[in-house]
């Protein structure tokens, strides 16, 4: 008998080991599976801040293109003589010194000119410290002067590192230098926190790129992390953000107990993203690294992050639960059966505590196959003012109907051919471009990122999260760089950049693109004559003529000087030629100031499916010339 017992009980001590063992490497799991979600928001967050920087920073470098000044004094300097070229810097310094506070009040700490031959002219941030060579230890300089390139990312630098996007100076012909705008990460912080509102936000970046590279003068603007030796911050002298983060006991005590646990000197070399869940005081937190390159597409350091995530806790005390009932169930088999029961009833509970969790979330969450709608939480139905599932599907098969089709979002137009759904269309595009937009109840357009999550084989949990505060300032400069400032028309950055996808939505309504090619009879006499102001009056009332007499999906182009482009959805060469004539015959009757009459001369085609579009304008070109050549006041059309 003693036998047998001591074979039993070695039995339940085997089991219960592994079992245990099973547990703790289970908990660890899940709780590392919530934490790194955390690392996905700020990865979609991150991205979209830098992309509405550089939209901010090429604003400011078109406005630097119209500063006829600016532009005679640079090329002053690159053939002046050394003597003479202190003065020049001095009087570019006075003459944009203005423009540097400017800047600084969108956050750019450092607005930088350099020679065409990569060298320092004038820091406005250091203005003392010029004609040192960049060429060797600036990519992005180099390279925006040799390769003529926009150039931008993180990059170190001899006093501050920080996000730059540097922008060559080409003026009739001649390359005068670059400029660089350069965002420090407090900058950077202060978005993520308005989208991200966690703990605290700081960035630890490599000795190479900031320590090793900086002036010797300047080494003191850092200080060692405290996470490693080989890792660096700015100090809190010239950083708010290190000064709030050093002021604030509960982000050190996370940075301690992060430092301490298992493995991260390890994963801190992989230099990959990850994250450590941590507990203070029965509080749950998530400290997540989220690796990033520098512009040369070397390791360059961590955005750390701190955010509270109390489900932490929560699996832990589920953890502990489940391994008391294990320990319970080996010593009597009775006591097994009740136990299951006990955890039946607890998975139950379990369920409707997940179910209210997700209802509590701020952020829309369905449950799809990409074609059946099978679950929403409450904010999905809040959001759209539906009593349940049932009265969504009443009036709708799929949350994608509800996707606005609009240029700057993902929507069903955007499906591919070959893609089964739009699911795993949006799984084909980048994080940063999971956009989509969606009218609440009071049809107002929301804009969303969305993440989607594997459930099943077959389904998907799909998170939506509202960014339409971070969205509304980005969509705002990319509207104003795709205009031309003096008609409000849309540019040729416009049409390089939308397209395809006119053409793609033409497409999904049965339609081909047509192309209107048009341009203003004599308007050369017309500048001669009354003077580029009223030439100007006039390019702007043409486009106020066309936009009211278009119709809707018709995009009107300024594509040069008194040259305009129509891109629309058409079947035939007779549609668009009618749309055109509409058109000239309406500018034939007008009145316009001063001038009283004007025509003009249409060159016309229908987009063949074979050839690029580029293509299809060329022809309409040449035949607005024969437009021209015929006599003027004119449409003259292409057969394709």
């Amino acid at each position: 008998m003693k036998v047998k017992i001591s074979i039993v009980f070695a039995c339940i001590v085997i089991v219960t080991g592994m079992f245990y063992k099973y547990l703790k490497i289970s908990e660890d799991e899940v709780i590392q599976n919530v934490a790194n979600k955390n690392l996905i928001e700020i990865d979609i967050a991150y991205k979209s801040i830098l992309d509405t920087y550089l939209l901010v920073a090429k604003k400011h470098f078109y406005d630097l293109g119209k500063n006829e000044k600016a532009l005679e004094l640079l090329f002053k300097f690159k053939y002046a003589d050394a003597k003479d070229k202190p003065l020049i810097r001095g009087e570019f310094f006075r003459l944009l010194y203005r423009d540097y506070e400017v800047l600084t009040e969108y956050n750019i700490r450092q607005f930088h000119f350099h020679t065409h031959d990569a060298k320092s002219l004038l820091r406005f941030h250091l203005p003392y410290y010029s004609g040192d060579s960049l060429k060797d230890i600036r990519t992005s300089v180099r390279v925006a002067n040799s390769e003529f390139k926009i150039m931008s990312g993180f990059e170190g630098g001899k006093v501050f590192p920080g996000y730059r996007y540097v922008f060559p100076i080409i003026n009739k012909g001649e390359h005068l230098g670059s400029v660089e705008f350069s965002i420090s990460f407090d900058g950077i912080e202060r978005k993520l926190k308005t989208i991200l509102p966690f703990e605290a936000h700081e960035i630890i970046m490599s000795k190479a790129v900031t320590y090793d590279k900086v002036f010797k003068d300047y080494r003191d603007f850092f200080v060692q992390s405290l996470f490693s030796k080989d890792y660096y911050l700015e100090n809190s002298e010239i950083s708010r953000v290190t000064e709030k983060v050093e002021d604030n006991p509960l982000v050190n005590r996370l940075s301690l107990l992060a430092k301490e646990s298992k493995n991260f000197d390890k994963k801190l070399q992989q230099k990959k993203s990850f994250s450590i869940p941590v507990t203070v005081q029965n509080r749950g937190y998530v400290v997540t690294f989220m690796a990033f390159k520098d512009i040369d597409g070397i390791d360059a350091g961590y955005i750390v992050s701190y955010a509270k995530l109390q489900e932490i806790v929560e699996i832990q005390n589920r953890y502990k639960n489940i391994m008391f009932a294990g320990f319970f169930i080996a010593a009597l088999l009775f006591a097994l059966i009740i136990i299951i029961l006990f955890q039946i009833k607890e998975n139950q509970e379990y369920t409707l505590k997940l179910k209210k969790f997700i209802d509590i979330q701020d952020s829309i969450v369905i449950l799809t196959d990409g074609k059946k709608f099978k679950f929403a939480n409450k904010k999905f139905f809040d959001f759209l003012q539906y009593a349940d599932i049932d009265d969504f599907l009443s009036k709708h098969s799929c949350i994608c109907d509800l996707f606005i089709y609009n240029e700057n979002f993902f929507s069903l137009a955007n499906v591919k051919a070959g893609e089964k759904n739009w699911v795993e269309s949006l799984l084909n595009l980048s994080g940063r471009n999971r956009i989509v937009s969606m009218l609440d109840k009071t049809s107002m357009p929301h804009a969303f990122t969305v993440s989607i999550n594997k459930y099943d084989k077959v389904d998907y949990i799909i998170n939506f999260s509202d960014i339409s505060d971070a969205m509304s300032e980005k969509l705002q400069l990319q509207k104003q760089i795709s205009r031309d400032q003096l008609t409000k028309a849309y540019n040729r950055v416009y049409f390089e950049k939308n397209i395809d996808l006119l053409m793609a939505h033409n497409a999904s309504e049965k339609r081909g693109t047509g192309v209107i090619f048009f341009d203003i009879d004599f308007f050369k006499d017309v500048n001669d004559t009354y003077g580029h102001k009223v030439g100007d009056d006039i390019l702007v009332t043409i486009v106020d003529i066309v936009k009211k007499n278009i119709r809707i999906g018709e995009q009107l182009i300024r594509w040069g000087g008194e040259e305009f482009l129509i891109i629309l959805p058409a079947n035939s060469i007779d549609e668009i030629y009618k749309e055109a004539e509409k058109l000239r015959k309406i500018i034939e009757k007008h009145d316009f100031e001063i001038v009283h009459k004007l025509t003009c001369s249409f060159g016309v085609t229908l987009h063949e499916e074979h050839t690029s579009i580029n293509e299809s304008i060329i022809k309409a070109d040449e035949k607005l010339y024969e437009a021209k050549k015929s006599g003027r006041n004119r449409v003259v059309f292409s057969f394709t």
